[in-house]
């Protein structure tokens, strides 16, 4: 039954054939990706395990490499998007070696034999295939496909979150059932198609209710995603009054633009985690703040009122916290703040002792059972070294600065709400890591928006052309 995983390739032949990559991307890619898990995979012989967003990106990919790839403009994002693919293998390969001089010992005879200096290279290798296909790949699709219209004037930027809004509002309404009745519809299901495979993500409980998981395993990872549905779904409807105005049937005041909504917002309280909801919080927050506030002083003032925040919730925390183990946590919600209190504590020395290039995903020894490290920027220490951390936040601080320079730019409406737009999906997501990996649907959905605003190219307009608004959170939502 795995040989299922491998459909999507099919399906993006078929569409490939007649000649769109845009229309690839849109009713392939992008179900594969928002609608089935990543967690089951298919391994054919010499081969590294694929999922279905992979067999999906893959003709898509060498499509983009053979008509597309002529319009690519070289810049600096680039460079840090493949470094960051490579550190993975960098550091699952090589690790050892590199943190402790026997680097250049590797060409020797010694090296030559050495079976776990094999094994390493050979799982770093198959991380770096998973990083191309999840990494290197959606950043291409969305710096290439989004934004430049094709031979027909087609742009597939309102296309794109359209797709995005309703794939997401029908996760959201089918995610009601697991909402009332703990589990996952999609491992139930998952579990007779795919019977030998195990999935390791247990469903989660609070405050009554399920926290739901969608196909993307983990309820903050979904959270996340209805986090980047609910911000552009709010862009959606803002530039396009008449999207999905028709009723779906006639007589009943029921419209794909309110059902969409509804279950994306549904989808994102449903999952009941935290993190992204108080990435929403800030995002919002940031845009009120540009409505009063020149950018930059916006900017400056955010910056403030999060450290404040910061060392408020510290405190807060700290307080909170304040035990000797899990065990005396009084709740779910508490032996959470804990753990992940926890972890920064016992991986400190960790880090430290192999600071530049990490230990590896693999190999990294687990401290005190803590063998999740729920906090991407201290795995990505753990894992990848001080190396592959800062070039992640290169890219974080490179899409940041790319998004302010073209808010100090006379843009027209639509521009100037998208900048918003993707400006509090980055304030969000970047958030919401520091309680999650960044991991299974997420990473592609990141790695596509960072590519879809390296590709953004608006052009500035002058006059009465210009928009002088803000991104009005509460003009979308009357």
């Amino acid at each position: 039954m795995g040989m299922l995983i491998l459909i999507p390739a099919v399906f993006s032949w078929l569409v490939l054939a007649m000649g769109s990559v845009r229309k690839a991307l849109l009713n392939v890619y992008l179900p594969c990706v928002l609608l089935l898990p990543n967690y089951y995979t298919v391994r054919l012989p010499h081969t590294p395990a694929l999922t279905f967003s992979d067999a999906a990106i893959l003709p898509i990919g060498l499509a983009l490499l053979v008509h597309e790839i002529r319009y690519w403009r070289l810049a600096w994002m680039d460079l840090w998007v493949f470094l960051y693919a490579a550190s993975v293998a960098l550091s699952e390969g090589f690790s050892t070696e590199l943190s402790n001089g026997e680097w250049v010992n590797l060409f020797s005879a010694e090296s030559a034999v050495n079976h776990q200096l094999s094994t390493n290279i050979a799982n770093g290798g198959m991380m770096f295939f998973s990083h191309l296909m999840q990494v290197v790949l959606p950043y291409m699709l969305g710096k290439l496909l989004i934004e430049r219209a094709d031979q027909d004037g087609f742009v597939a930027r309102r296309a794109l979150v359209a797709r995005i809004a309703v794939l997401l509002g029908i996760v959201g309404i089918l995610s009601i059932r697991d909402f009332f009745v703990v589990g996952s519809l999609w491992q139930d299901v998952g579990s007779k198609v795919f019977p030998g495979q195990y999935v390791g993500w247990t469903p989660q409980l609070r405050w009554g209710f399920g926290r739901i998981t969608g196909p993307y395993a983990d309820t903050i990872l979904a959270g996340m995603i209805f986090l980047m549905g609910v911000i552009y779904c709010l862009w959606l409807r803002h530039v396009d009054p008449h999207w999905g105005s028709r009723r779906l049937i006639a007589g009943i005041p029921v419209t794909l633009r309110g059902l969409t909504f509804f279950g994306v917002v549904a989808g994102l309280l449903m999952t009941q985690s935290r993190g992204p909801w108080l990435g929403v919080v800030l995002a919002v927050g940031f845009a009120m703040l540009t409505r009063v506030l020149s950018v930059g002083k916006a900017a400056l003032v955010f910056l403030v009122l999060v450290s404040c925040f910061s060392l408020v919730l510290y405190r807060v925390g700290k307080q909170y916290t304040e035990m000797d183990n899990m065990d005396q946590a009084s709740s779910e919600e508490q032996r959470s703040a804990v753990y992940r209190r926890e972890l920064l504590t016992n991986y400190a020395p960790i880090v430290a002792e192999r600071k530049a290039f990490g230990w590896g995903i693999t190999t990294f020894p687990s401290v005190m059972g803590q063998s999740s490290i729920d906090n991407e920027f201290l795995l990505l220490a753990v894992t990848q070294g001080f190396f592959g951390l800062g070039i992640f936040l290169a890219i974080a601080a490179g899409t940041a600065t790319r998004l302010l320079r073209f808010i100090a730019l006379p843009l027209g409406h639509e521009d100037r709400m998208l900048v918003f737009a993707h400006l509090a999906v980055l304030i969000g997501l970047m958030t919401s890591v520091a309680t999650v990996y960044l991991g299974e649907q997420v990473i592609m959905m990141y790695f596509l928006f960072t590519g879809w605003v390296q590709g953004m190219n608006p052009v500035p307009v002058s006059g009465e052309q210009a928009d002088k608004s803000f991104f009005g959170f509460r003009r979308v939502l009357v």
